[in-house]
């Protein structure tokens, strides 16, 4: 019986390319979750009839904006006006 699998990969750097992309990747990832970030505390400027047509309060950009720096506020802020609404059809 034969096991066939695949070359392990060694560490990014015995693959320059590899690690070059990685790093590319990871910072595009930074660089837009800077931006939502930024985009998340401009919707503190709105007005409460604004947000209330999004589907968040106030309170949920908040606590949005207060998770870690590394992630992204807006997906937060979408989660919740998506359960929102999901719980208003109910």
């Amino acid at each position: 019986m034969t096991i066939i699998s695949k070359p392990r990969l060694g560490t990014p750097l015995a693959h320059p390319l590899q690690a070059i992309r990685l790093s590319l990747v990871a910072a595009r990832a930074i660089v837009k979750t800077m931006v939502n970030r930024r985009q998340a505390r401009a919707m503190t400027e709105l007005p409460d009839y604004m947000l209330k047509d999004i589907g968040i309060r106030r309170g949920d950009i908040d606590d949005a904006l207060r998770g870690d720096w590394r992630e992204d506020p807006t997906y937060r802020l979408a989660l919740t006006a998506a359960q929102r609404r999901n719980a208003g059809c109910r």
